[in-house]
């Protein structure tokens, strides 16, 4: 019985630390998207936060699966407003990396 419930435990751990591997590879992917999109676009003469936005934005099928991997380990509430404040977050961030990217040319 004790041999039961310890192999229930690390099937549960296992699962647990599976999950979270996936949820930090779908958002370093989604990041890693917008990261080259924002290069490319960094070249139009948009404004940096349109660019950002814009490159964040053409990155759906990333946010998506970065959304999928965050529901399953913490459940879809949770997902929602984790990803809306990443977005929103790495927006600004992307914004200043575009800036700096301008003046180094």
């Amino acid at each position: 019985m004790n041999r039961l419930m310890l192999a229930a435990a690390v099937c549960c751990v296992s699962f647990a630390a599976t999950a979270e591997e996936d949820s930090k590879t779908a958002i370093k992917k989604w990041r890693a998207c917008a990261d080259a999109t924002a290069v490319r676009f960094a070249k139009t003469n948009e404004a940096a936060q349109v660019v950002s936005r814009l490159a964040i934005l053409s990155c759906r099928a990333e946010k998506q699966a970065a959304w999928q991997a965050m529901s399953q380990e913490s459940g879809p509430h949770f997902a929602d407003d984790y990803v809306e404040t990443m977005e929103r977050r790495y927006t600004d961030l992307l914004a200043i990396d575009v800036i700096e990217m301008r003046l180094k040319k």
